[in-house]
């Protein structure tokens, strides 16, 4: 018997410092996430997110809606109000002026105007078709400046243009096709008088500058291409563009110091690596770069402290960020919204370097 006590006083000892070890790796193993919120209705289907102030601004495609949240406790985010409208689909596009939000439906081919001034009672200002009825192709990614938007129509591989200084009555004045070749435009991010239009979808995508100092009159003076350039889509600071290129596993660094009609940006950085899995956007504070990767659920860190030789750091997943679609990062955080997770997670950037 006392060989049996022994016996079974070993496995206890073993049992409890398991426990305590088990116990010591949930404590101590810090996630970085700092909050999330899920929601399957109100956030189906998000595709960014967007920051004003304690307010986040998220486009959903699947919920056909624009929903914004408070981020102002970042430990616990909760939604504020969500606005919809018969022709209001697939929400792609987004920009944000003050108390106005500029909408674009990827398939009825809608601009939409919405007073968020009440983020709970958001209302309709006003409407425009961007395309003739049956025009083919979605509508993405859309810009604002002084009093204009400026959308991408991946079908018609235009850049169109609309003047929304009357917000009821909003009136297309321009556009300009920007590639011939397989590829449709995409992104588009405004650099003082020039639009930088992304291309996807094709074997030769490129970035194309086009001039906008009459927007009714748009010119397209050149175009920048790289095998590994796609989409075009991520964030200016500075005079450097800092892209993501989802079907190349790749991030960019665009010098645009010399950008004019006749001289064109130039890569500076290029960093491939099969760690990014799917990139599709790009966010900067300080020296470092976030990217959404999208067959990894879970968000890349890149050090950017030399632009020529951009590095991956890490990266950090989780099963709340699936398909993590929008991403935008602010201070010390980062926002993630994921499109299949129907989630905002809110994450500690310094933590994810722990």
């Amino acid at each position: 018997m006392r060989g049996v006590d022994a016996i079974l006083k070993r496995i206890l000892v073993f049992l409890f410092g398991a426990s305590i070890l088990l116990h010591a790796t949930v404590v101590f193993a810090a996630s970085p996430i700092v909050g999330t919120l899920v929601d399957n209705d109100n956030l189906n289907g998000v595709e960014d997110v967007f920051l004003c102030g304690d307010l986040a601004y998220l486009p959903c495609r699947e919920g056909h809606c624009l929903t914004v949240c408070t981020i102002k406790d970042p430990a616990r985010p909760q939604v504020v109000g969500t606005f919809r409208d018969p022709d209001l689909d697939d929400v792609t596009g987004f920009a944000l002026d003050g108390n106005t939000a500029y909408l674009a439906s990827q398939s009825s081919h809608f601009l939409l105007i919405v007073d968020v001034s009440t983020p709970e009672n958001m209302k309709l200002l006003g409407k425009v078709r961007i395309s003739q009825q049956g025009s083919k192709g979605p509508l993405y990614k859309m810009a604002y400046r002084n009093g204009y938007c400026y959308m991408s129509h991946q079908g018609e591989k235009k850049l169109y243009i609309v003047d929304v200084r009357d917000k009821r009555h909003p009136r297309v004045i321009g556009n300009t096709q920007v590639t011939t070749d397989g590829d449709g435009a995409y992104c588009v991010t405004m650099k003082g008088d020039y639009a930088l239009v992304g291309t996807v979808f094709g074997k030769n995508n490129r970035l194309a500058v086009v001039n906008v100092t009459d927007p009714a009159h748009p010119r397209m003076v050149g175009e920048l291409k790289n095998p590994h350039l796609s989409e075009g889509i991520g964030t200016i600071v500075g005079e450097r563009f800092y892209i993501a290129c989802w079907p190349h596993n790749a991030m960019m660094v665009i010098n645009l110091s010399e950008m004019s009609d006749t001289r064109m940006p130039s890569i500076e950085g290029v960093l491939i690596d099969p760690r990014l899995s799917k990139p599709n956007r790009c966010a900067v504070v300080g020296d470092r770069a976030y990217l959404p990767i999208i067959e990894a659920d879970g968000v890349a860190v890149v050090d950017i402290s030399d632009p020529a030789r951009p590095r991956f750091v890490t990266s950090y997943s989780a099963p709340v960020m699936k398909k993590p679609y929008g991403l935008t990062a602010r201070g010390d955080y980062v926002f993630v919204g994921a499109r299949a997770g129907d989630s905002l997670v809110i994450l500690d950037r310094r933590a994810l370097e722990k």
